[in-house]
């Protein structure tokens, strides 16, 4: 660094200028924040492959519920990937019937598309509405429906998926890992955010590969024109189409049963509209084999584990370390047996999706229903918890959280 002394025409000395000054060896509280809000903000952001819209809903309307589901998952980042995972589930499934209905072309985007209200029914009498991969496959076996062609090409010219803001995501989430583990392997000091921003790239990260085939941000849905009435259709299915409907007439082909249905207060926020104007993204897809759960497990796995490397990092007080133990221990125990619940519904219901939804029918009893309702108000507990308590601990934080990593100590060097 060199220096340049000017004398001004008075004679008197001026303030010293610099040249190349090099950045601080430190960082800031403020640094700390905005490197883990940008990277959580593109990652989930990013992340989000939510349902088509119905048609008549408008800007506003799309915008907060994007808003809702983003929050969730930085709140709760494993049940969006649950639901994701559910979603992964019904296509693969969907591609198998296909191909075995002789329809060889059927690819996972079309699945995909189907799932999340690709094609919207039309008939004579009664309101338009968007039918499942099952639903439409019913359909066409019975010709009610002309098959829909549109190819995989034209699914993705109506996607909205930016590459190279996927690309932006996945830089930043690749520098941020290495940042972290930099620090770890330098025995620097890592906040409990950065922790907990690893933890929810992880679940960010699997619910990305569930929804690596799902197009992103379709706003509009292909029209299938149908010659039959619905009240024929519903005829021509015997007792089965008899029965009312909660969501769509087709209902009797595959419900959607979707989650919040669960819950009293959807009565009153949720769709009230009947046939459904489109499929919601909270629909149980029922996780129906060994390889499903597993997938959604393994990073289920990780992101409890994750935590549990803050077992000994240092807190403001040892209250805060040891409530940080408990509730971590206690979402670990939340998820596992979430996930032991559906491997024995697995067995339970002997591998077919007819004894799946018998199995969840009985969620919804008294007394059964307290098996997951309780678990459900602990994880919640416990992850407020956890939440508080990541941001609270900025408030005295180790001197090493902000020392910088020194790359140049990394490069060898010979002698």
């Amino acid at each position: 660094m060199s220096s340049v002394t000017s004398l001004p025409s008075d004679g008197t000395v001026s303030d010293l200028q610099t040249g190349w000054v090099s950045q601080p060896d430190s960082r800031g509280t403020m640094g700390i924040l905005w490197s883990c809000s940008s990277t959580l903000f593109i990652c989930v952001w990013v992340m989000l492959h939510l349902n088509i819209p119905a048609r008549d809903e408008s800007f506003i309307t799309v915008t907060i519920r994007r808003t809702k589901w983003f929050v969730m998952s930085l709140l709760a980042p494993e049940l969006v990937m649950l639901f994701a995972g559910g979603q992964w589930a019904a296509a693969c499934r969907s591609v198998k019937d296909m191909k075995e209905s002789g329809i060889e072309d059927w690819t996972m985007e079309h699945a995909f598309y189907a799932e999340s209200g690709g094609f919207e029914l039309h008939t004579a009498d009664m309101a338009p509405f968007p039918v499942t991969a099952r639903q439409l496959l019913y359909l066409i076996e019975r010709g009610y429906v002309s098959r829909p062609h549109i190819t995989r090409a034209e699914i993705w010219d109506k996607s909205k998926a930016d590459r190279f803001v996927k690309v932006l995501a996945a830089v930043q989430s690749a520098w941020f890992t290495l940042e972290v583990i930099a620090r770890a392997a330098q025995k620097l000091a890592v906040t409990l955010l950065e922790l907990s921003t690893l933890c929810l790239m992880t679940c960010t990260a699997a619910t990305l590969y569930f929804w690596f085939y799902k197009p992103l941000d379709v706003k509009t849905p292909n029209t299938l024109n149908s010659k039959v009435t619905m009240a024929e259709i519903l005829l021509r299915a015997g007792e089965a189409g008899k029965a009312p409907y909660k969501d769509t007439p087709l209902d009797f082909v595959e419900p959607l049963d979707y989650t919040s249905t669960q819950f009293p207060l959807n009565r009153i926020w949720g769709e009230r509209r009947r046939p459904l104007p489109r499929i919601p993204n909270d629909r149980d897809s029922l996780l129906h084999s060994w390889n499903v759960v597993v997938a959604v497990s393994i990073p289920t796995a990780a992101f409890g584990t994750l935590q549990l490397i803050a077992w000994n990092f240092e807190f403001p007080t040892r209250d805060e370390q040891m409530l940080w133990r408990w509730t971590t221990v206690a979402n670990g125990i939340v998820l596992g047996t979430g996930c032991a619940l559906e491997a024995a519904a697995i067995i339970a219901s002997n591998y077919t999706l007819s004894g799946l939804r018998t199995f969840n029918e009985y969620k919804l009893r008294w007394p059964w229903s307290l098996t997951f309702l309780v678990p459900g108000i602990l994880y919640f507990v416990a992850r407020t918890i956890t939440i508080a308590e990541v941001m609270i601990s900025l408030r005295a934080l180790p001197s090493t959280c902000f020392q910088t990593v020194k790359w140049t100590s990394f490069i060898p060097h010979f002698s």
